[in-house]
């Protein structure tokens, strides 16, 4: 690649960081497959249905506060060591930012979707929350990987729902349907 023995030209300057920026580019865009969140939510909102099962939806507060709090936290100490292991890391606060806000956002949908249209609303307004914050993560990552995979766990999710069956089933099939969504996408990653 450099041929003079003085040193580089600017031509040659001008390739290899542009093949720095690409193989960086791919780099990060492989890091967009986001099997540790689906899989660490999708168990999160499984571990929640007993108890939506005992004490209603309502019990949905605290388990999203407590446990997306701590989804959280482990979300950022996976992709914080894979970065250290990897030395290439993502989006870092816009990705925790945009976690906060879907967690935030789909508690403030359940609880006002729940009291303006019932049950089934205050269902189904955090599932579409999740899938609006998953579309905007692949728009932040330039990758869909992220929004095609939460999509069938929500559509399940909505038939669920349409079909009136109990709220805990609703929240142990979407929390199933994301957890294996998350496994999915850890084998195609460990293939690449």
């Amino acid at each position: 690649m450099l041929s003079d023995p003085v040193g580089p030209s600017s031509r040659e300057a001008a390739e290899a960081l542009g093949e720095i920026a690409r193989l960086r580019g791919r780099t990060r865009r492989s890091l967009g497959r986001p099997w540790f969140p689906l899989t660490c939510f999708g168990a999160v909102t499984m571990l929640s249905a007993p108890l939506v099962a005992a004490a209603g939806t309502i019990a949905l507060i605290p388990v999203w506060l407590a446990g997306g709090a701590a989804g959280m936290l482990l979300t950022r100490r996976y992709y914080r060591r894979r970065g250290q292991r990897l030395g290439v890391t993502g989006l870092g606060w816009r990705l925790g930012a945009a976690a906060a806000a879907m967690i935030v956002a789909g508690l403030v949908a359940g609880v006002v979707g729940g009291v303006a249209g019932g049950q089934a609303a205050g269902l189904l307004a955090p599932v579409m929350i999740v899938v609006a914050g998953y579309l905007a993560l692949g728009w932040l990552q330039h990758n869909l990987v992220p929004s095609l995979a939460v999509i069938p766990a929500a559509a399940l999710a909505a038939v669920l729902i349409l079909h009136h069956l109990a709220p805990w089933v609703v929240e142990l099939a979407f929390g199933a349907a994301m957890a294996t969504a998350g496994v999915g996408l850890r084998a195609t990653e460990v293939r690449q």
